[in-house]
């Protein structure tokens, strides 16, 4: 029996106011078990520090707001940054905060490196791991895998700009990771991922056999969240709530959309890619508050275009599922027998 319901989507919020074993989870210093108290948590997607100027500031933005929250724990859902000697400053500004911090990787952070690299440069346990707070559980999955001719392959240094039949892949190893994890949790849990486990167009290619794992366990699964579309969206199916984690920074656009007229010359001249990127003008990011009493709250920060908007530029309105907009909505999930 189905046990959990979608409230539905809020009004307007506020404005940008390491262990190899198979079973990996682990837990966070003095997490202790927390059944009465709200958790809280921020959530940031696809900042695109290689991509974007003033990635730097706009994580400023979200660290000095988590800070201010008191929250107690943050997380990035990938496309974070590339492990580059020129990227630690955009790393110092993450440690700024003092709590415990979360890691997902996303598949342009191995666009010059390897996952161990990454692991390494961002001080990640594992590429796929989970973790208990506050009496709730959490799973952070690793969808960064080409599958052809029957193998799994890590995406490394570029490997993954082929054939988009061969990308966007969970090994079969981790899945049966996750079933044990999950059959092993009596606790509410959050799947964390990059790419969406049920988006049809942009998801994990073999999301049917993931999903078939997530659906045995619904009665105690809040919701799936993941970045990488750059879309604010939610979707239901199966007793299962997934939401969209809009970028922090932008829209991407195909070239006859493209502009140079958002930002100076000199930065068109140093980032190569800003032509094709429908920017904020303000830093997305959103913060969860899970209730013990089955409630989860989400509050999305909201911005508008960096003019001209894409749709000044001639981009039509995407279809339902693909909507491109510089917000990230509020949402309220009920889960467990509430």
């Amino acid at each position: 029996m189905d046990r959990r319901k979608f409230i539905g989507r809020l009004g307007a919020g506020t404005t940008a106011t390491v262990l190899p074993s198979m079973m990996l989870s682990f837990g966070t210093s003095g997490q202790g078990n927390h059944k009465t108290k709200p958790l809280v948590f921020g959530i940031v997607a696809d900042v695109h520090k290689d991509l974007m100027p003033d990635a730097d500031e706009r994580l400023e933005k979200f660290i000095s707001e988590a800070q201010k929250r008191k929250v107690d724990y943050i997380i990035q859902l990938g496309d974070f940054c590339m492990a580059d000697d020129k990227n630690q400053d955009f790393m110092d500004i993450w440690k700024t905060f003092k709590g415990p911090k979360y890691h997902v990787l996303g598949n342009h952070d191995m666009d010059r490196n390897s996952k161990k690299e990454m692991l390494e440069f961002w001080d990640m346990p594992k590429t796929y791991y989970s973790y208990d707070f506050h009496g709730f559980h959490f799973v952070v999955l690793d969808a960064n895998f080409l599958y052809k001719d029957g193998v799994f392959v890590d995406y490394e240094k570029s490997n993954f700009y082929v054939d988009n039949s061969y990308r966007t892949f969970i090994d079969e190893e981790q899945m049966e990771w996750l079933k044990a994890d999950l059959e092993a949790t009596m606790a509410p849990t959050v799947i964390f991922s990059h790419q969406s486990l049920w988006h049809y167009q942009w998801g994990v290619k073999n999301r049917l056999a993931l999903q078939k794992i997530v659906e045995a366990h619904k009665e105690k699964i809040i919701c799936c969240m993941n970045g990488h579309n750059h879309i604010d969206f939610h979707h239901h199916q199966n007793g299962i709530d997934y939401l969209e984690i809009n970028s922090m920074s932008y829209q991407w656009m195909e070239d006859k959309y493209k502009n140079t007229q958002r930002y100076p010359k000199a930065l068109y001249e140093q980032y190569k890619w800003l032509p094709n990127m429908a920017t904020y003008k303000d830093p997305l990011y959103a913060f969860a508050t899970l209730d013990p009493k089955g409630t989860l709250s989400l509050e999305g920060v909201k911005s508008v275009w960096v003019q001209p908007s894409p749709y000044a530029m001639g981009m039509p309105k995407s279809i339902y599922g693909n909507e491109y907009s510089p917000e990230i909505s509020d949402y309220q999930l009920k889960f467990g027998s509430g």
